[in-house]
């Protein structure tokens, strides 16, 4: 007599593991709803972040949500970055007696690095003389 193979006792295991962690799942799926919702409360991010980042982007403007692109750097030739020292030097003369802000200067022509006086010395042949101390220092021709 052949033996009888009864699928119904082979999946019935199968079965209450798959419900048991059915049970599990959703017991932990509203752990997590219980922990978003304090995390809300106390002005946390939560859930990815979802909610918090949609109230954030109404409220700044386009301009700021933005990340700024850095393109290519720009080599510049030796000749291109004396001509702009020596623009710089032109905008302290302009200046006279008064003599120019390192702030000034940093508006017109941007960051000039290591420092204004560095980089003069390294790319204009003029000489520039400077007072006062470095938050306040005036450059002049």
């Amino acid at each position: 007599m052949p033996k009888e193979f009864d699928l119904q006792s082979v999946l019935a295991p199968v079965e209450r593991i798959v419900g048991r962690l059915r049970k599990r799942r959703d017991e932990l799926t509203a752990e997590i709803e219980l922990i978003d919702s304090q995390i809300t409360r106390f002005d946390g991010i939560g859930t990815g972040g979802k909610a918090r980042k949609q109230e954030t982007q109404e409220a700044e403007p386009a301009s700021t949500r933005k990340k700024r692109r850095r393109g290519k750097r720009i080599r510049r030739s030796r000749e291109e970055i004396e001509a702009l020292a020596n623009e710089v030097v032109e905008f302290i003369k302009a200046k006279g007696k008064d003599g120019v802000s390192g702030t000034d200067i940093k508006a017109r022509f941007g960051d000039l690095f290591p420092s204004v006086n560095a980089w003069l010395k390294n790319y204009s042949k003029a000489k520039v003389k400077t007072t006062g101390i470095k938050s306040k220092m005036k450059y002049f021709a």
